[in-house]
């Protein structure tokens, strides 16, 4: 099995790295050469464009930031369309708009190739690691070519649905973890304004009804003053805006989604774009004249 790996960023080169030590012949493509440095000094190979990637693999894989850059890779004038063959298997990975991977399966389809969205949740550290969550759309025979390849990267392999359900469940699974986010910030600054230890307070809630994932993170970030990503601002609120499409899409209100999106929106304003999602805290910080640190 040829694997192209596309999009070899943040997330993508551990990844990559990953499916090509787990024994597979990879080639990798990303709009920044540079980039793919680390890897194409391990030994994979490069393709120049994504149509000359389809041409010389049978299974290609994507991690890209938005999905307008996905639409580009497959319909752009040496997309990925123009270089399929018959059989060949796509699995985009990216956190990406379940439409448009509805749209992307059918085009494709015509040509006799297999399209599934195959979004990952764990973060760079799970990316790293190889212990990502791999949450995949499609046809289940297809997955079962590809499952191998797919657990290099990831502890778990699950699959939702039909094209684009993946992507449903990943923005479904970020609505809620990003509302989680804000609930806890605004929490944790009325707790430290009141005149509570922040470490003190996360050892309440990790035994409470509160317990969350996020407020987990906190001695790492939070605590220390360490807001570097992680997962940028920016892809939350890109995140967060797709999940609010999908809920207008389907006649849904989401309005807690619509206040988180005005904290990323509130975040982003203060400067803290290309922080980690933790970042939320910050205009909250200076509104109520607290810190959240521990004295670590």
């Amino acid at each position: 099995m040829k694997i192209g790996f596309i999009g070899v960023g943040q997330m993508g080169r551990h990844m990559a790295r990953n499916v090509m030590e787990a024994g597979y012949d990879l080639t990798i493509y990303d709009a920044v050469k540079e980039a793919a440095a680390p890897l194409l000094e391990k030994g994979a190979k490069w393709a120049d464009t994504p149509k000359d990637m389809a041409q010389q693999c049978n299974v290609i894989l994507s991690s890209l930031p938005t999905p307008q850059i996905v639409e580009e890779v497959v319909y752009g004038e040496n997309g990925l369309l123009k270089g399929w063959k018959e059989g060949d298997i796509y699995v985009d990975m990216s956190t990406n708009s379940p439409s448009l991977m509805r749209k992307i399966a059918e085009d494709a389809a015509k040509k006799g190739v297999t399209v599934l969205d195959g979004p990952v949740s764990g973060g760079v550290r799970g990316a790293e690691a190889g212990s990502l969550t791999i949450m995949v759309g499609g046809n289940a025979n297809a997955l079962e070519k590809v499952n191998k390849a797919l657990m290099a990267m990831g502890q778990k392999v699950v699959r939702v649905g039909d094209v684009g359900c993946g992507n449903a469940a990943k923005l479904v699974n970020n609505l809620i973890s990003l509302a989680i986010n804000s609930i806890s910030a605004e929490g944790f600054v009325l707790g430290v304004k009141a005149g509570i230890d922040p470490q003190v307070l996360l050892d309440i809630i990790s035994t409470s009804t509160g317990e969350n994932w996020c407020a987990k993170q906190y001695p790492k970030t939070t605590f220390v003053g360490n807001f570097e990503p992680g997962f940028k601002i920016s892809l939350a609120y890109k995140d967060i805006g797709l999940a609010l499409g999908l809920g207008e899409e389907y006649g849904v209100p989401l309005p807690v989604g619509d206040a988180v999106k005005k904290d990323l929106e509130d975040t982003i304003a203060a400067g803290y774009v290309d922080k980690g999602v933790d970042a939320v805290i910050l205009p909250l910080e200076k509104a109520a004249g607290v810190e959240v640190r521990t004295s670590k």
